[in-house]
């Protein structure tokens, strides 16, 4: 009898403690909403991230990221921006339960710049980086918390949704 409740509760320790980490090969998918430090209007953005392998206490992992805005400087002057790029982050996952888990990154990719009326478009090389954390709600279900900061004075705090599978 000692025997089976030992293990009934080591077990629920060994899931308690896997609850909600990422493990190689879980994709992650969800949107932010982001608020620019030099800006008044917010970001709107999708992320993509695959776990590739587990590494020391983390994963690392591989995705996308597109991130779009309109911006005003004044009643004259009016902005549409798309950042697109891969990332790369590293994610610790052995953090307590699991449930809390921190990352750091590095976006490259490109921006485009698009003044309303003007055909002048800005182009380039955009670079970012990241740092940030996920809380698991649930096994699938993230709040997601970053901050990036990059050129193009694109530097933002982003809170959002990320969806493991």
């Amino acid at each position: 009898m000692k025997t089976k409740i030992f293990t009934v509760i080591i077990f629920m320790c060994v899931a308690s403690a896997t609850f909600g980490q990422l493990r190689e090969k879980d994709n992650l998918m969800g949107g932010t909403l982001g608020f620019w430090t030099s800006k008044s209007s917010p970001t709107y953005g999708f992320n993509f991230e695959n776990e590739i392998t587990q590494a020391g206490p983390g994963t690392f992992g591989l995705g996308a990221i597109l991130r779009f805005s309109n911006y005003t400087l004044d009643e004259r002057d009016k902005f549409s921006n798309v950042f697109a790029g891969g990332q790369a982050n590293y994610n610790f996952t052995q953090i307590e339960s699991g449930k809390f888990v921190p990352f750091v990154g590095l976006v490259i990719g490109f921006f485009s710049s698009s003044p309303e009326g003007n055909s002048l478009k800005e182009n380039g090389l955009w670079t970012w980086g990241q740092a940030g954390a996920r809380y698991f709600f649930s096994p699938s279900v993230a709040g997601v918390a970053r901050f990036g900061f990059g050129n193009y004075k694109f530097d933002a705090l982003e809170l959002g949704v990320d969806f493991k599978f």
